[in-house]
Parts: structure tokens; C-alpha cells; sequence
């Protein structure tokens, strides 16, 4: 082997020596220190890298290990030296040294949130990013620039042109004009242009004097309005401060009116036109306006629903509509001496003899009034609480009901049966609260009569709760049904009647003073005659029993 080949295979062992000496120790960190783990939650990870050092207070305190993705967010792990103890209401801002300058993480504190302890081993935080970083900075700048250089490209080509030059020049010959114009005016005018400043001069010597002679009130005129300078100062801090907590209030209040105004404005304009259009006579409301047959029609249809709705002058009309109101109360007592009371209100639209609507309004009485804690269907409650009613009913055969609704803010059904032929006697089974009630059959049922026996009033009794064992209530009741139009026929036929006995009084009056008139002059025929008979002595007395017995009639009449 020859010494040239010695010399390569010595050169070739050096560098393979070099190399992996350098592989070896070039990943080993002589200046790493050991600290505790952290990872932080990133909106953006521009510029950060592994072995991107962390700044707190301008002390480097830890350096960024590696940024990955986690659930598509970004996560960076950190590693803080175990010689600080970094609060965990800190924000994680990336940052630079100047324009160009290296670029690392900056620890600064979140004075909205208070800390509760140290950064943690291995715990994930919320880097709070701050929106703006230097790379937005310069981005904006960049733009900046973009838009200056464009701004003064197309200045230049506005410039460069003949007729901007020309434009340019026409406009300094225009302010050589005006100069000299000035220049002619001041000469031809210097005269009373002095005497302007002499008077301003004097003014202003008059004026001295008056500050002079006056200091010691200015002085205090100026403190005065220092005072209400502060004061305006302190009240303009407090609205700016009530306008900055309620900005958000004021913008959308702004907006709603805005939006309101435009409404306003648009229905302005469309009453504007529907009120054109029924001048116009368009439309179904501009045809009722100014068409006469269509008038015509209207009222007929008027007719034929005020027909339908109880024309009581047609009483033979099945289809017209009948309205009852019924008022009542009820007793409820039980086996344990627990009383208590309920009232109610109902209102039946008959639209015609087989189908009515019912609303009716109740309170729902406790089981104990003296102590309130449950009602009469097993609901937990505080106080007598109202119970709304809305029910339909169909009679079959006028003999057989069913009702199926509301029944007191729940859902029921209910069968009715009338055994008399003039409905006056009604037997009732009620089954309603199906998803409330305590008992393990989960329904309230209720049965009763209810007997019509003199002109609408009733009376009615049953039991109520039969299913349950808890709330068995037994009921007896009573109340008055009647129609509301009724009520003005009852009224127009008192007052026909006082107005007759009026006139029955009157007649019975004009004929008692006739009477007397006469039994005057048959007194004087008496006394001017003493050979009358018997019968002609007795006639007055006659006379007398016969006006009584027709006294006493009339005031029966009279009330």
C-alpha cells in the first residue's frame, strides 16, 4: 500500500470522525434547562417556532418546544423554567425586536381576570391572544403603500397632461389677478384702512383701561368659569362613562328607531296609495265607498248575520245564534271537615240547538284554606289560582251530549245526559287532568245534576275526585242562567208597563175629579129638594162605596 492511498483512507476516517462527532453532540443542548410543561390554546401561530424563547417583564423565562394541532385548534407547548412562578392570568402576544428584529413570545398579565394560583404542570391554558400582531402591522403597511404609490401615480398622470397644465397655469394667472386687485384696493383705500386701525387702536386702549379698572371682577368671572369648566369636565367623564357601558343599548335603540322610521315612511306610503286607489274607487273598499250596489249588498249581508247571531223577531230561524251566560258557586266538604268554596263564570254560543261553544272562567280552591299547599286536583300551589274553560258540545237526539276541551287549563271530555224534553234536568260525568293528578289512575273525575226549576235558576249537587281516595270532595251548588238580550227585552218591558200604569193613573184621576163634580152637584140637589124619595137619599151613599171599590183598583195598579 502506498503512501498516497494511506494519506486518502486517513482523510476519509477524519472526516467520518468530524461528522459524527458533530451528529453527536450537536443535539445535545449544554445550556437547556429543566422546567415544568405547559400548553397554551392559539388563534394564530404565526412566527412561532421550536426554541422560540418567552419573555416575562423582560426576563427570558421559557421557550416555546413545538406547535401542533389538537381537535382544529392550534397548541403550542411550553416549557417554563422551574425558577419562575408565572401566574395563570397571563396572555400569550408573539412580539419582535423592531421591524426585522427576532421574533419571541411575551408573557404579559390580563388586568381583567384575576389570578388563582401559578402556571401547572401539564395543564392547557387560553393564550388570550391580542388581535393585533407585527405581522398585521406590516401587512397594514404594506397597504398603505400600495394605495400611497397608486395615489401618486394617478396624480402624476392627472398633472402631466396639457390641459392640467394648462388648467394649473390659467389658475396662477387668476391669483396674480386677485394680487393686484388687492394691491389697488389697499392703495385707493389706505386712508380709511388707517383710520380702521386708529379706531382699533383706540378699542383696544379703551379696552385695556376696562380690564384695569375692572381686574379684580374678571379675575373672579374667571375662576367662576374655571369652576364650571371642572364641573362640565366631571359631568362629560360621567356621560362619556354611562354612553361606554351602554353603547351596546344605544346602538340597537338607534336601530330600532331607525328601522321604526322606515316602517312609519312605508306605511305612509301605502296608506297614501290605498287612499288613492278608494278615491279611484279600486278595490273591494273603494267599490263599498262609491258603488251603490255593491252598498246594497253589504247590507244584505248584514242582515243575514245579524239574523244568524239571535234575531229574536224570527224566532222560528234554527240557524241563528243564542247566546246564555250562566253565574253559580259551589260547596265542597269532604268526610275530614275540609270546606272550602268555588265560583264561576261561563258563557255557551249556541250556533244552533245541537252544538254549542262554552268559556268559562273559575278559581281553583285549596284543599285547606287555612293552610294552601295543595289544590283540589293534588297541584302543589301558593295562593287560589284562576282556571280557564273552553269546551265544544254536540247533543245527539236531544237526549245525549259529548263535550271534550279545556276543563279548568287541562284537557277532558264529558258526557251529558238530558232525560226531560225541555232539557231542564242535565246529569253530567266529567274526566279531565290527565297528566297531573297524584293518584296512580293519573285522572279527576267528577259527576253531578244540575235541575233548572224556576226561570233559569238552578240548583246542582255531586261528587267530585271519584276515582281518587285523596281529594274526594262532595258538592252542592247553585246559580242562574239567562240570556244578555233578555236582559234589554226585561228592561223595555218594565218601562212599557210603568208608562201604562202612568196612564191608568191618569185616567183613574180625571175620572175621581168627575166623580166629585158630580157628587157636588147631586149634593146640591139634596139640599135644595127635601121631598126627594129613598132611593134619591141613598144614591150618594152608593155613589161613595162604588168610587172606593174603583180607588182601591186603580192603587193596586200603581206601585
Amino acid at each position: 500500500m502506498n503512501v498516497e492511498t494511506k494519506v486518502g483512507i486517513f482523510v476519509i476516517l477524519g472526516f467520518f470522525m468530524v461528522a459524527l462527532t458533530t451528529t453527536i453532540f450537536g443535539n445535545l443542548d449544554f445550556n437547556k434547562k429543566e422546567g415544568k410543561t405547559v400548553y397554551f390554546r392559539l388563534n394564530d401561530a404565526t412566527g412561532i417556532r421550536a426554541g422560540t424563547p418567552i419573555m416575562y417583564k423582560g426576563i427570558k423565562v421559557g421557550e416555546v418546544q413545538d406547535v401542533a394541532m389538537k381537535d382544529n385548534e392550534i397548541v403550542t407547548r411550553v416549557v417554563v423554567y422551574h425558577e419562575f412562578d408565572i401566574p395563570d392570568n397571563i396572555r400569550f402576544n408573539v412580539k419582535q425586536s423592531g421591524f426585522v428584529g427576532q421574533r419571541y413570545v411575551e408573557f404579559d398579565v390580563d388586568p381583567t381576570v384575576q389570578p388563582k394560583s401559578t402556571l401547572q404542570e401539564n395543564y392547557e391554558y387560553d393564550g388570550k391572544q391580542n388581535a393585533a400582531n407585527m405581522d398585521a402591522v406590516m401587512a397594514k403597511l404594506n397597504d398603505v403603500a400600495a394605495e400611497m404609490t397608486t395615489l401618486l401615480k394617478s396624480f402624476n398622470e392627472v398633472i402631466t397632461t396639457d390641459q392640467s397644465k394648462n388648467a394649473l397655469q390659467d389658475s396662477i394667472s387668476n391669483l396674480k389677478d386677485i394680487t393686484d386687485s388687492v394691491k389697488k384696493i389697499v392703495v385707493t383705500n389706505d386712508k380709511n384702512i388707517q383710520e380702521v386701525i386708529d379706531n382699533a387702536k383706540n378699542m383696544t386702549d379703551m379696552l385695556e383701561r376696562v380690564i384695569t379698572q375692572n381686574e379684580q371682577k374678571i379675575n373672579t368671572s374667571i375662576n367662576n368659569i374655571a369652576e364650571i369648566s371642572q364641573t362640565l369636565k366631571a359631568f362629560t367623564a360621567s356621560v362619556d362613562k354611562l354612553i361606554a357601558n351602554n353603547q351596546g343599548n344605544i346602538d340597537e335603540s338607534l336601530q330600532n328607531l331607525k328601522d321604526i322610521t322606515t316602517k312609519v315612511n312605508a306605511a305612509m306610503d301605502d296608506i297614501e296609495n290605498i287612499t288613492r286607489d278608494i278615491n279611484d274607487g279600486k278595490g273591494t273598499l273603494g267599490l263599498l265607498i262609491n258603488d251603490e250596489e255593491t252598498k246594497n249588498d253589504v247590507k244584505n249581508v248584514v242582515k243575514k248575520v245579524s239574523s244568524f247571531l239571535g234575531d229574536d223577531t224570527n224566532p222560528d230561524n234554527e240557524n241563528r245564534m243564542t247566546l246564555y251566560a250562566t253565574v253559580g258557586a259551589d260547596y265542597l266538604f269532604d268526610a275530614k271537615s275540609v270546606n272550602t268554596g268555588r265560583g264561576y263564570v261561563q258563557a255557551h254560543f249556541y250556533t244552533d240547538p245541537k252544538n254549542f261553544y262554552m268559556i268559562g272562567l273559575s278559581n281553583v280552591p285549596p284543599i285547606a284554606p287555612n293552610s294552601p299547599e295543595y289544590d283540589m286536583y293534588g297541584n302543589k300551589i301558593k295562593y287560589s289560582d284562576l282556571a280557564i274553560s273552553l269546551q265544544y258540545s254536540h247533543i245527539f237526539y236531544n237526549v245525549f251530549g259529548l263535550r271534550f276541551g279545556v276543563f279548568d287549563n287541562t284537557l277532558g271530555l264529558a258526557a251529558d245526559v238530558y232525560p226531560l224534553k225541555n232539557n231542564n234536568l242535565a246529569i253530567s260525568l266529567e274526566a279531565y287532568d290527565f297528566n297531573t293528578y297524584r293518584n296512580s289512575l293519573d285522572v279527576y273525575t267528577k259527576a253531578y245534576i244540575r235541575w233548572h226549576f224556576y226561570k233559569g235558576m238552578f240548583v246542582q249537587a255531586g261528587v267530585e275526585d271519584i276515582i281518587g281516595n285523596i281529594n274526594r270532595m262532595y258538592m252542592v251548588g247553585a246559580g242562574i242562567r239567562f240570556k244578555p238580550s233578555e236582559l234589554g227585552k226585561v228592561a223595555n218591558r218594565t218601562e212599557q208597563k210603568a208608562v201604562k200604569e202612568e196612564s191608568v193613573y191618569k185616567e183613574y184621576e180625571e175620572n175621581k175629579n168627575s166623580n166629585e163634580e158630580s157628587m157636588k152637584q147631586n149634593n146640591n140637589q139634596i139640599d135644595n129638594s127635601k121631598n126627594t124619595d129613598t132611593n134619591t137619599k141613598n144614591k150618594p151613599i152608593e155613589q161613595k162605596k162604588e168610587e172606593k171599590k174603583n180607588k182601591d183598583f186603580y192603587d193596586s195598579l200603581v206601585y
